[in-house]
């Protein structure tokens, strides 16, 4: 049962991560995202979703090699890489709550 427990855990974690990588990424390459924004019109996004997806496999590939590992949660190297991923995992749920209430991200 503990194994269960554990597997589902690691498994919402890895799902809250990449809705919060791959919010973010929509948000920030989208046109009138914060990067053109940022930058104005200097880059066209004509291929933005091509972009979005890079860093959404990339996030993908290395949180499944972590969870593969046992390493997700119960890091115990630094302080850094755990604020990241908790930070991650709040993006998740927030744009998950923000779809689930208003039907947008």
């Amino acid at each position: 049962m503990k194994q269960i427990y554990e597997f589902l855990e690691s498994f919402v974690v890895i799902a809250l991560v990449l809705a919060g990588i791959s919010s973010i990424s929509y948000h920030l390459f989208r046109e009138d995202g914060w990067l053109e924004t940022a930058l104005g019109n200097i880059w066209n996004l004509d291929t933005h979703y091509i972009v979005i997806a890079v860093p959404v496999v990339v996030g993908a590939v290395v949180l499944f090699n972590m969870w593969r590992g046992g390493r997700v949660i119960h890091s115990k190297t630094s302080v850094l890489p755990n604020l990241l991923l908790y930070s991650l995992i709040g993006a998740g749920l927030y744009y998950i709550g923000s779809y689930v209430l208003t039907g947008t991200i």
